[in-house]
């Protein structure tokens, strides 16, 4: 789902305005709860022109989250380029190091993420669309693990990619959940226990290296 031709027609100034003023009502309140008003408002757009450039609030809101998907692939994908001799675990410890930074420099869309995962039904029509692309690159990540001997080769890569999917969307549950002030630490305590128990369950071992 993205905007009309007549958005993408727009001076740049004016689109980032419109999409700024989106991020903003979006992280202040949930999906449900936001309005088209206060977009309209903040970006100082006549409301008659928002039907020209979206559908309907749905349609922003799904286009805001390509935004914050496609920056979090970037960030991922710029892990696994520099990670190249590192394990699959560790690079995985790696991304939730990178993760933590994106969510610290960028709280706005943090929020966001959070918001939506809270939502389990919008969360599930969501994520269908980039849960093929999510676990592919998580795929291939256990495809190169088992290569590389990091892995058990009885391991199957699109269970596996599909478990640590599972894995982060628990994680940002539990996380969400916790009382602790200190989010940012409790996330990575979290993610580095779930890479372990990953690891203590897929890595490599003498007996595999016998059968």
């Amino acid at each position: 789902m993205i905007p009309k031709e007549t958005f993408f027609n727009l001076p740049l100034e004016k689109r980032e305005r419109i999409i700024e003023a989106a991020i903003d009502e979006f992280s202040r309140n949930d999906y449900r709860e936001a309005r088209i008003n206060e977009i309209v408002r903040l970006s100082s757009i006549p409301k008659g022109s928002f039907y020209q450039y979206f559908e309907d609030k749905k349609d922003l809101f799904r286009y805001v989250i390509d935004l914050l998907y496609e920056k979090k692939m970037k960030v991922i994908s710029a892990v696994m380029n520099s990670a190249m001799n590192a394990s699959v675990f560790q690079t995985l410890r790696l991304m939730a190091e990178a993760a933590i930074e994106m969510a610290e420099e960028n709280p706005r869309l943090s929020r966001i993420g959070d918001r939506l995962m809270a939502d389990p039904a919008l969360m599930r029509e969501v994520f269908e669309d980039y849960r093929p692309s999510s676990d592919g690159l998580m795929e291939s990540l256990v495809k190169q693990g088992i290569e590389r001997g990091d892995i058990a080769p009885w391991v199957d890569p699109s269970l596996a990619a599909r478990l640590i999917t599972a894995f982060l969307l628990a994680l940002g549950d539990a996380v969400r959940e916790t009382a602790s002030s200190n989010l940012t630490e409790e996330a990575r305590k979290k993610f580095y226990s779930m890479v372990d128990i990953l690891e203590n369950g897929m890595r490599r071992r003498e007996q595999d290296d016998r059968s």
